[in-house]
């Protein structure tokens, strides 16, 4: 059965994008408009999806009527659902705030439909059924990067641009060979067959199978910016224009948690070597991540550092592989998505009214723009944890879930990761906001702050409804957790 909602959020940015290049190329103001209308539109669009998946459906759509696992399916759940609407919102924010943040000569250089293919590639990923389009919607999504990454051609960019792309391009010949080990072994690389298949393995090919696990861990961790795959990131997310950089920090390490946690509990079920190594990696992350931020002043850099170590966070819950534990991860990863890509935003306004990227060198905001300052001092308390905001409920869950599975190590690595984090964050506060400013700040534009305090606000918003939001990560977390259901809609009478 074909579900043409399920497609919209792959067709819609893939549809704006050709007409700004085909009919608008260069109209920059219509450019702009479309682009914002059009993730508008996708957000109307995904939350009418959310609300069908809501009550435990999953949606499939299957290209040309083939049926899995020989034609090409799409598919959304409780989890794609959260993730395709938190990326639109995200590129919302991250758009109007480039209406005023991004150069003419970046505009000019199709800065607005790279976004759209950018969005596309990585809806793509958060729908695809099978593991071959996983690659393809990689290379779209990273192909985008790339040029958006480098788009105005700046030395700074041009130098970490070489390596990300060097990094990624040996990160994708890798997914081709675990990809070919599975279909070597079981002939399939639908998903939802590749679930079946494997729990049916044995011997030399079981070994096989674990072996292409491993890759894939390389492969999504690369993306995730795990221990020690992430080296690159650091240096790549302060050198694009804000705009970039907050898309980038909100949604583009989470394609690779999301991969993580989509095929190792649904491919491969929670077991075998590469899913037993995924809480050890957790805690590297965690403590290597905030340890890095802590020696910091390039703003920017320092937050950059603090993805790392959230992503360990997110991992934690995940490799548990347990209802608690995984739901504790997908609540992570929507507070984490919100909030860090409002800090993004709150840099970027802090690099505009300053002229500076050292928060060494900055100072006085709070006097100044005193809206910013509460902005940051909500975003950072929830980054560290603190309660009543989203950043405690999500460590919370994981930190339990940790506790119940009597993964003390990882929980006490937690703990003094959040630690650090605070005190992370009353450093850039005490320099950016508290101290005197040494010179009179440029004054920004008061509509600058909308797209700001929109992200910051579902801090408090998800600590509102932690009831709802409670039940919404157990109910995606079911679904991850018992896979049998995925693999009935997938393959109908194939399964059985």
């Amino acid at each position: 059965m074909r579900n043409y909602l399920v497609i919209t959020p792959i067709l819609l940015p893939f549809v704006t994008a050709v007409v700004m290049l085909l009919l608008f190329r260069h109209n920059r103001t219509v450019q702009r408009v479309l682009s914002v209308v059009s993730v508008l539109a996708l957000i109307g669009l995904e939350i009418a999806l959310m609300l069908r998946l809501r009550g435990g459906e999953i949606a499939v759509h299957k290209m040309g009527n083939w049926d899995a696992p020989f034609g090409i399916v799409l598919m959304a759940d409780i989890l794609s659902g959260i993730m395709l609407l938190l990326a639109s919102i995200t590129a919302l924010a991250a758009l109007t705030f480039g209406l005023w943040d991004n150069d003419r000569e970046r505009e000019r250089l199709h800065f607005y439909p790279l976004f759209q293919f950018l969005l596309m590639g990585i809806n793509g990923a958060f729908l695809t059924g099978d593991l071959f389009n996983l690659f393809v919607w990689y290379e779209v999504l990273l192909i985008a990067s790339y040029a958006l990454l480098t788009l105005g051609s700046e030395p700074r960019q041009l130098r970490v641009g070489i390596p990300y792309v060097a990094l990624n391009l040996l990160s994708s010949a890798l997914f081709l060979v675990a990809a070919a080990v599975l279909y070597g072994v079981t002939g399939t690389l639908n998903m939802a067959d590749l679930s079946r298949q494997i729990a049916a393995l044995d011997g030399a090919r079981e070994t096989m199978a674990q072996v292409a696990a491993v890759i894939l861990l390389c492969v999504f961790g690369t993306k995730a910016a795990i221990f020690p795959l992430f080296f690159w990131l650091p240096d790549g997310y302060p050198a694009p224009p804000v705009s970039v950089a907050t898309i980038f920090a909100g949604i583009m390490t989470k394609v690779g948690v999301y991969s993580i946690l989509r095929v190792f509990a649904l491919v491969f079920r929670g077991d075998g070597l590469a899913a037993s190594l995924v809480l050890p990696l957790a805690a590297a992350t965690m403590l290597v991540g905030v340890l890095g931020a802590i020696g910091q002043t390039n703003f920017r850099r320092l937050l950059s550092f603090h993805i790392i170590s959230q992503v360990g966070f997110m991992l934690m819950g995940i490799g548990m592989f347990t209802p608690l534990g995984i739901a504790g991860g997908v609540i992570y990863i929507i507070h984490h998505i919100m909030v860090k890509s409002g800090l993004f935003l709150v840099s970027g306004v802090c690099e505009r009214a300053t002229g500076r990227a050292n928060i060494e060198e900055m100072g006085g905001l709070m006097k100044s723009f005193p809206w910013l300052a509460v902005l940051f001092f909500i975003a950072g308390s929830s980054l560290a944890g603190m309660p009543p905001l989203s950043g405690f409920f999500a460590k919370f869950m994981v930190i339990k879930a940790g506790f119940d599975g009597k993964h003390s190590l990882v929980v006490g690595v937690s703990l003094v990761a959040s630690l650090l984090t605070l005190f992370s964050m009353m450093k850039v506060w005490q320099n950016v906001f508290w101290r005197e400013a040494p010179r009179e700040w440029t004054r920004q534009p008061r509509v600058i702050y909308l797209p700001v305090t929109l992200l910051v606000s579902f801090s408090l918003v998800l600590s509102a409804v932690a009831g709802p939001l409670f039940s919404l990560g157990m109910d995606a977390a079911k679904q991850l957790s018992q896979p049998q259901l995925y693999i009935e809609t997938v393959l109908g009478k194939e399964a059985k």
